[in-house]
């Protein structure tokens, strides 16, 4: 069978190739019970249920030091799961756009109906928007240590996309338990995603997020011709990214000459008082 390029494709795909029928109900049904599983394990677990007194914390520390806030108006953590069809839609690029080695599995091996809940790193994720640029690391780096301090793995990394998507993404590890297709338990480990983003990004993501959609399950992802269309949405869209990201330092660097200015001025203050 050829290289599928839809994902109606992908699907026929599946059941000719993997014996995979993501059509099939009771494999969405065993989705649905071990995501919701996995998802109420991780608003109970003590990684999640004090991250927002930790967040209130970093808040105040950070103010002290930039004299600005660290997040916008909401400053709380809320998990989603990841909908059935998205999870499709992202093991449609996994197995085959992404995948150099097509038509072998890739190096992680395939996406299944098995493996559906805990092969992505995403189906359990949150996301904080911050209010400058340098927030994203400082969370980053904040989370970093709240997990090591729990005992658990985690790692994080900065996204910066040609398309013009910045970000950092952060993992922590928690143990889980899910259900075969037989409902017998067994036990592994789920990543869980927060996004850590700013409000111009953010802003930007929710007017083209359903263009990114689409965009993403094309099959020449890796054709850079679009860089020179400057009458498309993908231009447009990407350079607004590119420049909202340039944007973002020149208002870092004038907050942090006022902060140096303030305490040039006040060290001042205090050496004419002597």
């Amino acid at each position: 069978m050829k290289k599928p390029q839809t994902l109606t494709e992908y699907k026929d795909w599946c059941r000719e190739s993997l014996q995979v029928d993501f059509d099939d109900e009771r494999t969405q049904t065993r989705y649905e019970i071990n995501l919701n599983n996995a998802y109420f394990k991780a608003i109970n677990h003590n990684f999640i249920k004090t991250l927002n007194k930790q967040l209130e914390d970093w808040s105040n520390e950070y103010e002290i030091i930039t004299n600005s806030q660290l997040l916008m108006n909401q400053s709380s953590l809320n998990l989603v799961r990841k909908p059935y069809e998205s999870a499709i839609d992202k093991s449609f690029r996994i197995n085959v756009l992404w995948n150099k080695s097509f038509p072998n599995e890739p190096k992680k091996g395939w996406v299944t109906d098995k493996n559906l809940y805990s092969y992505f790193n995403d189906t359990i994720r949150g996301y904080l928007v911050c209010r400058f640029i340098d927030g994203p690391r400082f969370i980053a780096e904040q989370l970093t240590n709240y997990a090591k301090n729990l005992g658990l793995k985690s790692r994080f990394y900065s996204q910066e996309r040609d398309e013009g998507y910045y970000a950092y993404h952060f993992y922590v590890t928690i143990d889980m338990s899910f259900v075969d297709e037989s409902f017998r338990e067994f036990k592994s480990e789920l990543e869980i995603e927060i996004q850590l983003t700013t409000q111009l990004q953010e802003v930007l993501k929710s007017l083209t997020h359903q263009f990114y959609q689409t965009n993403r399950l094309k099959t020449n992802q890796n054709d850079s011709k679009w860089k020179w269309e400057y009458q498309t949405n993908q231009f447009k869209v990407s350079y607004i990214s590119h420049t909202l990201h340039l944007l973002e330092s020149i208002i870092l660097e004038i907050r942090d000459s006022k902060i140096n200015h303030q305490k040039i001025t006040k060290q001042l203050g205090n050496t004419s008082d002597d």
